[in-house]
C-alpha cells in the first residue's frame, strides 16, 4: 500500500511538474510577444526590384532585404502594409504607418515635411524608350510626345513642373502602378516612360521587352532613404535606424543586396 502511495505521489507530482512548466513556456512566450517591437512599412508592393510579392503574399527585393535587416539589429519586426502608391504619404501622416519603403527620393519638399533615414541608395531619372527610338535623346526631346508617369511619385512632379516651365507640349500620362506601363512603350501606345534608371534596367533586363535606356545621362540625380513623420518620439529612433543603415553602406551588406537585385549598382553616392 505504501509503495502504491508513493507511485501515486510521484506520479502527480510529475504531472505538477509538466503543468508548471507548460504555464512558464506560455508566460514566456506571452512575454516574448508582448516584448516584440513591430515596424509597420506602407508600400505599393509594385516597385520592382526594390519591392515587390512572391506567389506566396510575401515582400521581397532590395528595400525588403535592408529593412529587415535593419530591423533585426534593432529588434524589429517588421508588418507591411500595401497601398496604391498615391495614398501611402497619407497613410504615414495619419500614423497608420511608420516608414515607406518604395523607393523613396529625398526630395527638397519630402525633407521640408519628413525625416528620412541616412541614404541606402543613389540612382536618378531616366527614360524608357523603344529599342527602335532613335528620336528620344533629351527631355527637350519630349515636347509633342505621350510619356507615362507613376501618379504622385517625386518623377512625375519633376516632369510636370518641367512640363509647366517649358510650354505644356508634353502629353502626360499618370498610371496608378507601374505593372504595365512598360508593355505600353513597347506597344507605341506611350512614347517614352520616365522611371528611375536602377529600376529601368533592372525591368528591362527581367521583362525582355525591346526597350532601351534613352541615354547614360540623369535627367535629375536622386538619393533614397526611408521616412519618418518628424517628432521627438521618432528623433532617437531615427538615429539609430540610420546607423544601422550605415553599417551595411561600410561593411558592404548593402552592395551584396544591390548585386543581388538590382542591374546597376545603387549603394555608389554621387559625386
Amino acid at each position: 500500500m505504501k509503495k502504491i502511495k508513493k507511485l501515486s505521489f510521484l506520479l502527480l507530482l510529475s504531472a505538477l511538474l509538466v503543468v508548471l512548466a507548460a504555464c512558464s513556456d506560455k508566460e514566456e512566450e506571452k512575454a516574448s510577444a508582448e516584448d516584440k517591437k513591430v515596424l509597420v512599412v506602407g508600400s505599393s508592393g509594385i516597385y520592382p526590384p526594390f519591392i515587390s510579392v512572391d506567389e506566396n503574399g510575401d515582400a521581397q527585393g532590395y528595400d525588403v532585404e535592408v529593412l529587415e535587416k535593419v530591423g533585426e539589429a534593432l529588434g524589429y519586426e517588421i508588418k507591411w502594409e500595401f497601398a496604391e502608391f498615391s495614398g501611402i504619404f497619407g497613410m504615414l501622416d495619419a500614423g497608420k504607418i511608420d516608414t515607406v519603403a518604395n523607393l523613396i527620393a529625398m526630395t527638397d519638399e519630402r525633407r521640408a515635411k519628413y525625416d528620412f533615414s541616412t541614404p541606402y541608395a543613389y540612382s536618378g531619372a531616366t527614360l524608357v524608350v523603344h529599342e527602335d527610338n532613335n528620336s528620344i535623346n533629351s527631355i527637350e526631346d519630349l515636347k509633342g510626345k505621350k510619356v507615362g508617369v507613376l501618379l504622385g511619385n517625386n518623377l512625375h512632379q519633376f516632369l510636370e513642373k518641367w512640363n509647366e516651365e517649358n510650354g505644356n507640349e508634353i502629353t502626360i500620362t499618370p498610371y496608378q502602378d507601374v505593372s504595365g506601363t512598360y508593355n505600353e512603350v513597347a506597344l507605341g501606345r506611350l512614347d517614352a516612360f520616365i522611371d528611375v534608371k536602377i529600376t529601368a534596367a533592372s525591368r528591362i533586363r527581367d521583362e525582355g521587352l525591346p526597350l532601351k535606356i534613352y541615354g547614360e545621362n540623369y535627367l535629375v540625380n536622386f538619393d533614397y532613404g526611408f521616412p519618418f513623420v518628424r517628432s521627438d518620439e521618432n528623433k532617437e529612433f531615427l538615429e539609430a535606424f540610420s546607423a544601422e543603415v550605415q553599417k551595411l553602406q561600410d561593411n558592404g551588406t548593402l552592395k551584396e543586396l544591390s548585386d543581388k537585385w538590382s542591374a546597376i549598382d545603387v549603394t555608389i553616392p554621387h559625386k
